[in-house]
């Protein structure tokens, strides 16, 4: 039975999509994947140029599943042992069209986590080398997020194992801000005003790809997995 947290997330997105397609930078859903296959790498519908990017080695490690919502499909992202994986080839990424950097930016996703192993990583980007902000979900659902560059973490607080959960940064550049916001049973977790990772904001590309990377930390397990229900990056801001 679908609860009342996922009707929640189910409406935010729909509402979104269905208002705003002129400023959606990517769009992700899965729904007209084949189960069991390797999700397309040119995401189908508006907006045309966004897309998925995986390294053939990072392969093993992906597939589209059915959802824990009947009729509907996931990408699940496994930690399974994968040969030929170095520092450079584990990141599944979903880019964004072109866009002025400078306006306000809402990234989105709705996963679950589970399963013994490492800790997910989690990248909002320029789609190049600007990082806004690292964060990190362990086994035990621990959620921190990366300070500095020289090591530093927060914890946040607890996205707890097999729970669905909607987590949205709102960018914010031109103030080298941005919120963040974790929709979730059992309490919702907010932050406001967090200063981006890098100070100076020439650093970051414009017009830039905005853009999300997940990556498993270094290791292996035959249970760890992280599905995602679906990725939206938008311009429009989202009735939270």
């Amino acid at each position: 039975m679908k609860t009342i947290q996922f009707f929640l997330h189910a409406l935010l997105f729909t509402t979104l999509l269905a208002s705003c397609k002129t400023t959606t930078i990517l769009t992700s859903k899965f729904e007209s994947e084949t189960i069991g296959s390797l999700p397309a790498k040119n995401l189908p519908g508006d907006p045309t140029g966004d897309e998925i990017t995986y390294s053939s080695e990072l392969q093993p490690r992906i597939k589209v599943t059915a959802s824990a919502t009947a009729g509907q499909k996931s990408l699940t992202f496994t930690e399974i042992n994968t040969p030929g994986l170095t520092a450079h080839n584990q990141f599944l990424s979903f880019k964004g069209i072109s866009t002025d950097f400078t306006q306000t930016l809402w990234f989105m996703f709705t996963a679950t986590h589970s399963g013994s192993g490492e800790r997910m990583l989690i990248d909002v980007t320029d789609g190049s080398a600007g990082m806004i902000t690292r964060m990190f979900i362990t086994e035990t659902g621990q959620l921190s997020m990366m300070t500095n560059f020289s090591g530093g973490e927060q914890v946040l607080g607890n996205i707890p194992t097999g729970v669905s959960h909607t987590i949205i940064v709102t960018l914010n550049l031109s103030s080298k801000k941005f919120n963040l916001t974790v929709l979730k049973s059992g309490g919702n977790i907010t932050l406001t005003d967090r200063p981006v990772l890098i100070d100076n904001v020439l650093a970051y590309a414009n017009p830039a790809r905005p853009s999300l990377h997940f990556r498993w930390d270094d290791g292996a397990s035959a249970t760890r997995k992280y599905v995602l229900e679906e990725v939206l990056i938008t311009r429009k801001k989202p009735d939270m």
